[in-house]
């Protein structure tokens, strides 16, 4: 692939988002430290890229004194505000887990601190603002009462219900995926869900072997449940394609696993699941990322395999071109719709995803939400109307929205000519 447009300040941000600092790697930094480097623009990225922890500390180990003392006092305030969230967090993960337990709920964390004790290493060096728990679809219920409990409130954008106007009460909830609960004086953000991804993705976790392959990892000392690296490899590439890989902390999650579990990955294996689950794709594009972003080591076929495939190069250019664009504007739903196709591994899948994409998008349309028994309260008999007026009422929104914009645009124009 042609990185040529890379600039000196995104080549010195791919080499330090890593645990590990190899050989290589410190001599390509030598060399770019001989160029001349926009500290603010660096600093800016890796923040905004969720890596500002481990760009921290690899700056801090190599070259910390050629950094403008303001750049300094900017990562390292950023690096301490991490260690502090990250640990507030972790001890309140630890609560709710064993609040969870108590109740015989079988509760599982991914990312967040899970991810960054076991894969990381260091609770601070993988930055997150929220706590994600899988729990069996059927104890949902029981889990949000509990959290309610705990003085959480369920989130008004909670689920993955599809929003059609940014407007809080127009989220039609369409069987989702997750719960939001926030705790209004800890601030925390809890996702409560019982699949990793909505349903057109395909990879739904309900009654699935995954959770017998779970394992115990330590977190903060204390033994948590969570994916096996050969699912939490595969869960992390699909949530990446999900997210179009826009930021570059997912791609390190890739890369990070492989390097901490490279004795333990049996690579058949894993092949033989993402063909299974037809996520093969999917997986070889993270692959592809970790290798070409980071310098990922993986085992020879794997990479050849990995290198030969022409669809994983050509959207790992696109996604390259937009991740360090000054200018990233978000992809309307037509980007992303080709973009998911393109992750697609066989045309049963792209014409599967199309169809239940389309349904979510026209059970959306037509979907009641408070806002409808606002606007118009119907006696309980009569509530079957509201599917027919609501696609009314948004009808009626649009056009008067569109015809305001208009009229604005056309003010405009007479200010200018006078």
């Amino acid at each position: 692939m042609n990185y040529q447009s890379r600039s000196s300040e995104t080549e010195l941000l791919l080499c330090c988002a890593r645990t590990h600092l190899h050989k290589k790697t410190l001599q390509r930094i030598e060399v770019l430290l001989q160029q001349f480097i926009d500290w603010q623009c660096l600093i800016r990225a890796a923040l905004m890229h969720g890596v500002g922890p481990l760009v921290y500390t690899s700056l801090r180990m190599i070259c910390w004194e050629v950094i403008p003392k303001s750049g300094q006092a900017e990562l390292q305030s950023n690096f301490l505000a991490n260690v502090q969230n990250s640990f507030f967090l972790t001890a309140e993960l630890l609560k709710l887990l064993a609040l969870f337990e108590t109740h015989s709920i079988s509760a599982v964390p991914f990312k967040g601190p899970t991810l960054a004790a076991s894969v990381y290493g260091n609770l601070s060096l993988r930055q997150f603002g929220d706590l994600d728990i899988l729990v069996h679809k059927e104890d949902i219920a029981r889990a949000a009462r509990l959290l309610v409990s705990q003085g959480y409130r369920s989130s008004a954008e909670d689920s993955d219900g599809f929003e059609l106007d940014g407007d809080d009460e127009d989220v039609a909830y369409l069987e989702p995926k997750y719960y939001v609960f926030v705790h209004p004086n800890r601030g925390v953000r809890v996702d409560l869900q019982w699949r990793i991804t909505e349903r057109y993705f395909s990879f739904s976790l309900h009654k699935d072997p995954l959770w017998e392959r779970l394992v115990r990892v330590s977190v903060a000392g204390e033994p948590v449940r969570t994916f096996a690296p050969m699912d939490l490899l595969l869960t992390l590439c699909v949530h990446g394609s999900k997210h179009r890989w826009e930021k570059l902390k997912w791609m390190c999650d890739i890369a990070e696993v492989i390097n901490t579990y490279k004795e333990e990955i049996e690579w058949g294996k894993i092949q033989r699941e993402a063909y299974k689950r037809g996520i093969e794709r999917m997986l070889g594009l993270g692959l592809f990322l970790a290798q070409e972003f980071l310098g990922t080591a993986l085992p020879e076929e794997i990479s050849k395999k990995v290198q030969g495939n022409l669809g994983a190069k050509s959207v790992a250019q696109q996604i390259n071109e937009r991740l360090f664009a000054e200018i990233n504007e978000p992809p309307g739903d037509v980007q992303k719709i080709i973009f998911y196709l393109k992750t697609k591994d066989h045309w049963r899948d792209r014409l599967q995803f199309c169809f239940r994409y389309l349904s979510q998008c026209f059970s959306a349309v037509v979907t009641p939400t408070s806002k409808e028994r606002s606007v118009l309260p119907l006696p309980t008999p009569f509530w079957f109307l509201y599917y027919f007026f609501r696609p009314l009422r948004l009808t009626v929104k649009y056009v008067r929205l569109g015809l305001t914009h208009l009229y604005k645009q056309k003010k405009d124009g007479e200010r200018v000519r006078e």
